[in-house]
């Protein structure tokens, strides 16, 4: 399966790869480390946010597993989040 991956990955174009990458590393930002900022400090951040996934991108064409690993990382964030929904909700005298 994973070479059935890493195949239909090898055969996207650039510019797919690095919008995959672009979109990953957005909900990553986005979910895990953004804080309210003003429109201009955000319009900088996410900026250098897309410069830096052009060296993901190269990262990417030199064999380096970066969709695999930003895909893994949405799930443990996705995951985590859903469990502090849970734990929030739980009253606090139940164990």
């Amino acid at each position: 399966m994973l070479d059935a991956i890493k195949a239909w990955l090898d055969g996207l174009s650039p510019l797919a790869i690095y919008v995959i990458i672009l979109v990953l590393t957005g909900i990553i930002y986005k979910t895990a480390f953004a804080r309210k900022l003003p429109i201009l400090k955000s319009l900088v951040v996410y900026v250098v946010l897309a410069l830096g996934c052009l060296l993901l991108a190269l990262f990417h064409y030199m064999g380096l597993p970066i969709i695999p690993a930003l895909f893994a990382t949405v799930i443990l964030i996705i995951i985590t989040r859903v469990r502090l929904y849970y734990s929030k909700r739980k009253p606090s005298g139940q164990q």
